[in-house]
């Protein structure tokens, strides 16, 4: 459930169109076979895309880092059906423009627009290669062999050609999707093509986006080709699919305003419970990252000895284990109470925390609490090791909403009846089950609301994969919740968007030469991203 007030409701984010929606490859056969029953011819819609392709293409080899020029070939392998057609398209676009094309395609039979396409190729004059390209020559490979829909491993010759290419180092650009991948599931059917680059044509196939199908497709960029609104209908009203989102869909992301006359309370109030001795710089990061967001008080509960190494780099968070009755002693911490929860507009449980006992008595005020809840890390696992469906039901008994950051072990642990499906179909299913808002990591993150919407990250950084980075996506994420709690406009989209920032600042710092940014860049990265939002 949202928390906007009725007036201050934004719209849907991002729009359900044509830019955003992920779809299996049998709901793109839906919308294709619309547009065809609407009018649109097969062959206008075959010229159309690769058209579109084509011009993609030719763009990108007239740039300086690409290192395609004129004088380098280009090899198009062509397949039976329309994707091969496309393929032809292609090649004969670059074929015009003054490019070096060959084509080579294995097929006796062709469906007759592909061959139509070929026949006209041979009257140009655009050489057809008898027998396969051989991969290493300084060659690009542009694979329009199989496209959509794939269910099959590829033919033999094709599946070692595939592994020759790849062992090769074969630069290969795919048309929609490379030959020998799942595209409903991102699972290679055995030898894969492997691209630096897929065009995927008209809508995201959600398979292209999974983390089993990213090697095999290298960059993913969508080519458009005018898909009509009443023909993406025909799958939007079937059930609620994913939206894919980029770095570049944070401009339009819900984003909590506090009034200009908010005093630090009313900019979010954020308790955090985290660290260990053994873990110490967890609470350090989780902090980090709420520093970041904005959030106007911080508080945090944790080990006597962990409080100085919080205290040292962030001295305005406060040490909230003051408020505890009997106070704290020396030495591993044993959760017995919490503070007054009702005072905080969000809670943080988790980062770090070890194998620090935490008993009912600690459990029952955050059941209650409210405000907004964040669980990560030993929080998730603290919750995982009650008795199975307990965790599920504490879950829907919760007075206030709830967020959870799992990666994919701690989400099993907690979700076994969920552990099957891609990223976006586990995220909503626990979603639905316990009335929550699921952030499952992984290298396309994807984030689901218990309504029933759903975002996948079409982007990472893979390189800022390490070790406290996710205690700073927990601080910011929880930070940015209790500011928007606090302003009364809490909207689990911004739990994507946190997750969207995050990337965001990973990317930057790789593109500018910083290969493995460290936790702490990530989150001072974090900061001046929101201040620049702000200001």
């Amino acid at each position: 459930m949202d928390h906007w007030p009725a007036h201050h409701r934004p719209a849907q984010w991002p729009a359900a169109d044509a830019a955003h929606l992920l779809v299996y490859p049998q709901q793109m056969q839906v919308v294709e076979q619309a547009m065809f029953s609407g009018g649109m011819p097969p062959a206008a819609l075959m010229e159309k895309a690769a058209l579109a392709v084509s011009r993609r293409v030719r763009e990108l080899l007239g740039t300086a880092d690409a290192g395609w020029g004129r004088s380098q070939p280009v090899v198009v392998l062509i397949g039976p059906g329309h994707n091969g057609g496309d393929g032809a398209v292609v090649a004969r676009e670059l074929h015009v423009a003054g490019w070096e094309v060959t084509v080579w395609s294995p097929f006796a039979r062709h469906k007759p627009l592909t061959a139509d396409h070929l026949e006209y190729l041979e009257r140009l004059g655009v050489p057809r290669l008898q027998e396969a390209p051989t991969p290493g020559r300084g060659q690009l490979w542009i694979d329009a062999l199989f496209g959509l829909g794939q269910s099959r491993p590829l033919p033999g010759p094709l599946a070692a050609l595939a592994r020759e290419a790849r062992l090769a180092g074969q630069c290969i650009w795919a048309v929609d999707v490379p030959s020998g991948l799942d595209d409903c599931h991102g699972q290679p059917l055995g030898a894969c093509f492997h691209s630096r680059r897929t065009f995927c044509l008209g809508l995201y196939k959600r398979g292209l986006v999974q983390a089993t199908a990213l090697a095999s497709v290298g960059q993913l960029e969508r080519v458009d080709f005018g898909v009509p609104n009443w023909a993406l209908d025909l799958v939007r009203e079937q059930v609620p699919l994913p939206c894919g989102v980029t770095t570049a869909d944070r401009a339009t992301a819900p984003w909590p305003e506090p009034p200009s006359a908010a005093d630090k309370y009313g900019r979010g109030r954020l308790l955090l419970l985290a660290g260990s001795q053994r873990y110490p710089g967890a609470a350090v990061l989780a902090a980090a990252g709420a520093d970041a967001s904005g959030a106007g008080a911080i508080a945090i509960i944790m080990e006597p000895d962990v409080a100085r190494r919080v205290s040292d780099g962030y001295p305005h968070v406060l040490n909230a284990a003051a408020d505890l009755s009997p106070p704290l002693e020396p030495g591993p911490l044993v959760w017995r109470q919490l503070p007054d929860l009702d005072r905080y507009d969000a809670v943080l449980l988790g980062p770090g925390m070890d194998f620090a006992p935490f008993t009912a008595h600690a459990w029952e005020p955050l059941q209650r609490f409210a405000g907004l809840l964040v669980l990560d890390a030993d929080g998730l696992n603290r919750l995982a090791a009650t008795p199975e469906g307990e965790a599920v039901a504490w879950l829907r008994g919760r007075r206030g909403p709830t967020w959870i950051t799992p990666h994919v072990r701690e989400f099993d642990r907690l979700f076994p009846a969920c552990s099957h499906g891609d990223h976006p179909e586990r995220a909503a299913a626990a979603a639905r089950a316990a009335g929550i808002t699921v952030l499952l990591k992984g290298p396309r993150t994807a984030v689901a609301a218990a309504d029933g919407r759903c975002w996948q990250l079409l982007e990472g950084a893979p390189t800022a994969a390490r070790a406290g980075v996710g205690d700073v996506l927990a601080g910011f994420a929880a930070g940015r919740g209790a500011m928007a709690a606090a302003t009364g406009q809490l909207n689990h989209g911004q739990l994507a968007r946190a997750a969207l920032d995050h990337v965001h600042a990973a990317r930057q710092l790789v593109r500018e030469g910083w290969t493995h940014p460290s936790p702490p860049m990530v989150a001072e990265r974090l900061r001046r991203q929101d201040q620049q939002q702000e200001g």
